[in-house]
C-alpha cells in the first residue's frame, strides 16, 4: 500500500471507535487533512505521543479507502510549557480552532504552516496577548481577508481624527461614514498603528512590540469581531480564555 511522509500539527483528536483516534492535521504538505489512528489510545502505543493535539510531529501515513491512517510518527515539538497551565491550553485550543475554522481541507499553504509553528514556539515566553493579536492579523491576511487599514473603505480619506473598525467593510472608516455604516467599533490611532506593524513584522520580532493594556484590549476586539463576522459564529475556545480571565487577578 502506498505510503507518505509528512510535516504536521495536531489540530484536533476525536475518539472513534475502541481505541482509535480520528486526528485532524494541517500539514505543510496537504493542508489540513484528517486521518485515523488505530490503537492510539493504547497506552502502550508508540504512535500516542505523536498525536497529541497542540504537537507537531513527522508521520508516515497509509492510503486508506476512506481515511488514511497513521503508520509511523515522531513527536518532534511538544511545546510542553503550554500544557501546564490553563493560559497555555487555552491559547493553544484558540490557535488551532482558528486554523481548523478558516482553512479549507486539502489546500496546502506552507505559509499557514510556518505561522502556526513559530507562534507556537513563542508563546508562554511573556508577551503572549501581542503574540495572539499578530497570530490573528497574519493567518487572515494569508487566507484572503486582509483588512483595510490605511484609509476609509468608503471615501478613501487619510485624514483621519477618529477611525472606527467596521467587520463588514472590510477595514476602517472615518467618522463621517460611519454614521451611514452598521456595526462599528473605534480604535485609537495608536492601535490601529500596532496591527498594521504586526501585520508587516515577523512573527519573531513581536516581543519588540510593546502595547499599554487599553490598546492591547482594543486590538482584542477589534480582531474578535473581525474573525467572528467572517466565520458568522464565536469560537468555543474563546469562551474558556474569557472565564479565566474573569477570575484573574
Amino acid at each position: 500500500m502506498k505510503e507518505y511522509m509528512v510535516d504536521a500539527f495536531i489540530l484536533k483528536s476525536v475518539k472513534a471507535m475502541e481505541a482509535d483516534r480520528v486526528i485532524t492535521l494541517y500539514t505543510r504538505q496537504m493542508g489540513k487533512i484528517r486521518v485515523m489512528a488505530h490503537g492510539a489510545e493504547k497506552p502502550t502505543s508508540r504512535k500516542r505521543g505523536a498525536v497529541q493535539p497542540f504537537s507537531f510531529s513527522r508521520l508516515l501515513l497509509r492510503k486508506g479507502k476512506d481515511l488514511d491512517s497513521v503508520s509511523q510518527g515522531e513527536g518532534v515539538e511538544l511545546f510542553p510549557a503550554l500544557r501546564q497551565s490553563l493560559d497555555g491550553l487555552a491559547m493553544a485550543s484558540y490557535l488551532v480552532e482558528l486554523v481548523d475554522a478558516l482553512t479549507p481541507d486539502e489546500d496546502p499553504n506552507p505559509d499557514v504552516f510556518k505561522l502556526l509553528l513559530d507562534t507556537f514556539r513563542i508563546l508562554g515566553l511573556g508577551y503572549d496577548s501581542v503574540v495572539m493579536r499578530s497570530f490573528e492579523i497574519k493567518i487572515i491576511s494569508l487566507l484572503g481577508y486582509r483588512p483595510c487599514l490605511d484609509s476609509c473603505v468608503v471615501c478613501g480619506s487619510t485624514e483621519l481624527e477618529r477611525v472606527y473598525f467596521v467587520p463588514a467593510q472590510g477595514g476602517i472608516v472615518c467618522a463621517g461614514c460611519r454614521s451611514v455604516l452598521g456595526q462599528a467599533v473605534e480604535i485609537s490611532r495608536g492601535s490601529l498603528e500596532n496591527l498594521k506593524t504586526l501585520m508587516r513584522w515577523d512573527t519573531g520580532r513581536t516581543h519588540q512590540l510593546k502595547i499599554t493594556p487599553l490598546a492591547g484590549k482594543e486590538m482584542k476586539n477589534v480582531m474578535r469581531k473581525f474573525i467572528e463576522y467572517h466565520l458568522e459564529r464565536g469560537m468555543k475556545s474563546l469562551k474558556f480564555e474569557d472565564l479565566l480571565s474573569k477570575y484573574q487577578v
